[in-house]
């Protein structure tokens, strides 16, 4: 079964209306944005990389208490209630990137 090209033709006028007047993510977070420092990035790539804490902390060169200080406050700044969520959180806003 296939759709017809008016119902293509209309999905894709309602998507390319949508874009135009979407808000880039920059500028509506604009001064809100959060910015962390090059050490919260690297904690932010070893939860990404699914190493353990006592792994990351080791590679960090940190200790595991101050490793898992760190996650704790991240899970407490991108408004997430678990690791994955807080590292969701932080790609969506560009946070895992260097220069974040």
């Amino acid at each position: 079964m296939s759709a017809s090209p008016a119902l293509i033709g209309g999905a894709y006028a309602l998507f390319e209306a949508a874009w135009e007047s979407a808000a880039d993510l920059t500028a509506a977070l604009g001064p809100r944005r959060p910015r962390i420092d090059h050490r919260t990035a690297k904690v932010l790539r070893a939860l990404g990389s699914g190493v353990t804490d006592e792994a990351a902390a080791r590679e960090l060169g940190m200790s595991l208490r101050t490793y898992r200080r760190r996650v704790a406050e991240l899970l407490d700044g991108p408004d997430a209630s678990s690791r994955f969520q807080a590292g969701v959180r932080a790609g969506e806003l560009g946070l895992g990137r260097s220069g974040a």
